[in-house]
């Protein structure tokens, strides 16, 4: 059971590290932009952690299913 649990907080953890390290890449992308309002308006997209993500993600898929 114990040879499970690790690969599954790897993979977690791996899609974790992935999701921020995009959010660096959109926060480079949000800071070279020239408009304020349109840097402003890209960063407050990208404040989402992958928590808040998940959490996002699973209303939608538990809404979904009760329709």
């Amino acid at each position: 059971m114990k040879y499970l649990i690790i690969p599954f907080l790897l993979a977690i953890t791996g899609c974790e590290v992935l999701y921020d390290a995009n959010r660096d890449k959109i926060g480079e992308y949000c800071n070279s932009l020239n408009n304020f309002d349109d840097r402003n308006a890209c960063r407050k997209r990208n404040q989402t952690s992958y928590q808040e993500y998940v959490q996002q993600r699973d209303q939608v898929k538990k809404s979904k299913s009760d329709k």
